[in-house]
């Protein structure tokens, strides 16, 4: 199935009712390659990843909620590689980048949006804590930039 700002269009206009499921109902299988515990944005790109780079197609993607949920669907709708430790910080790079493919490699549109993010500061130790993220950051390779009340009023003027 093909997707198109006007089947979007036409769907939002007759309720979403002639949507096709994009995937089937599958019974387990009795073995797998590779169990993934996790149906958020981060399992599913490891999924993607392992097949796309590694042809690894008997993978089983665990999820008790529906699929695509976690940060991505749930919490903070964002796609985002900001995190700390040495360990995850890449892990979750890369899977932010498989992401800016996907569209196009499935022909479904995952409404994916390259923006940026602004956490605002509080405290002195939020202020220490974001600066060692942002540190962190940069060593691994990904953007981060730190700023001060007058870039984020020119941002965002609304903000008090």
């Amino acid at each position: 199935m093909g997707y198109s700002a006007f089947k979007v269009f036409w769907q939002g206009l007759t309720g979403n009712k002639g949507w096709q499921p994009v995937w089937r109902e599958r019974e387990p299988k009795p073995e797998y390659d590779v169990i993934i515990i996790g149906g958020g944005g981060h399992g599913l790109a490891t999924a993607y990843y392992l097949a796309r780079e590694h042809g690894l197609t008997n993978v089983a993607v665990l999820e008790k909620g529906w699929i695509g949920s976690g940060n991505v669907g749930r919490n903070t709708t964002i796609i985002r590689s900001n995190y700390l430790l040495p360990g995850n910080q890449p892990f979750y790079e890369l899977s932010l980048k498989l992401w800016e493919n996907l569209e196009q490699d499935f022909t479904y549109n995952a409404m994916v949006s390259q923006r940026s993010i602004i956490n605002l500061i509080h405290s002195d130790a939020q202020s220490d804590a974001f600066a060692r993220r942002a540190n962190a950051m940069r060593l691994s390779g990904a953007d981060s930039e730190l700023l001060g009340p007058k870039e984020i009023r020119d941002l965002c003027p609304f903000l008090d």
